[in-house]
């Protein structure tokens, strides 16, 4: 039994490794999900500048190949530890994925090169170099504005409003508002906020049958100011506590909102200064939590094989 495991046995562990890598085979449908819904364009902008990038249909075609069995791959390794470079996946692990074994073997073979200063263990060729690419990069900064402009159009076409004393707020204001906002729209949902922890908040929902929680986790409290928002999800006993910042510590699972959608980072980004952008991006967020939560819900309901 491994310290990040310690909350299940080996036998439940492989149990919940089998059930919750289904998730991965799922993502298409998410990220259709999320675009339906008008939280899913700086994703889309993303996954369409890669399409770009990776020059054929073939060669985009691996890679929304890799994003799906890598989610499969992380979800199956719960709460880790995992090492994708190397193929290092926890022993209760329920799944391995033969195209990501190819592309581990043809970084072995040294057939995936860095071509610039920037150097990604990435072992996808086109998402290594979009990775690999200088910040200052015209491909990158092109990237960076159809994001920014996808955001206002957003808030735009959502209604959402600007508060004029927004700015001036200090930090802490900025993330009690922010909790208010995942409150009001997750709380209707089922969701419940565990006791204020410094770093961030939980919200959970139990599962159907109570044997499970859900978590959602937002670890912004530290960068709020930045604009960017720091999300995670878990899965857990019902009554255990989780701590922002130490996850995996009293989770059986883990996993990031970005495991499950490739760009989903730039959906969490805000322009710092903007009250609407911020709700946006909260928004996306509690969108992603509740139709994660009835996915999982549904997989672990489901009898292991």
């Amino acid at each position: 039994m491994t310290k990040q495991n310690a909350l299940l046995a080996p036998s439940e562990a492989r149990a919940l490794s089998e059930q919750l890598y289904l998730l991965g085979e799922q993502c298409p449908s998410i990220w259709d999900e999320l675009e339906k819904s008008g939280y899913g364009e700086p994703a889309h902008i993303v996954h369409e500048e890669l399409r770009e990038l990776a020059g054929s249909p073939e060669k985009y075609d691996q890679l929304t190949r890799y994003w799906i069995e890598y989610a499969k791959e992380r979800l199956a390794g719960l709460a880790g530890p995992m090492d994708i470079l190397r193929g290092r996946l926890p022993k209760i692990s329920a799944y391995r994925s033969d195209l990501l074994e190819t592309l581990r073997a043809h970084v072995k073979a040294g057939r995936l090169k860095s071509e610039g200063s920037i150097v990604s263990p990435q072992i996808e060729p086109t998402l290594k170099r979009y990775i690999e690419l200088l910040p200052d990069d015209p491909f990158r900064v092109a990237v960076a504005e159809r994001i920014r402009g996808a955001r206002k159009s957003a808030v735009s076409r959502l209604g959402l409003r600007e508060l004029p004393a927004f700015p001036a707020m200090n930090a802490n204001a900025k993330y009690d508002l922010l909790i208010e906002r995942y409150q009001a729209n997750l709380e209707p949902a089922g969701f419940t906020l565990d006791s204020h922890r410094k770093h961030g908040i939980v919200l959970r929902r139990l599962t159907s049958d109570s044997r499970w929680a859900l978590v959602f986790v937002d670890e912004s409290r530290d960068g709020v100011e930045g604009g960017q928002l720091d999300t995670r999800m878990a899965i857990t006993l019902p009554k255990k506590a989780v701590l922002p910042g130490a996850l995996p510590l009293g989770s059986a699972a883990t996993f990031s909102p970005t495991d499950l959608v490739p760009g989903f980072g730039a959906a969490c980004g805000f322009d710092k200064h903007s009250y609407a952008q911020l709700c946006l991006a909260c928004d996306a967020n509690s969108f992603l939590a509740k139709s994660i939560f009835a996915r999982v819900n549904r997989l672990l309901l489901r009898p292991h094989p």
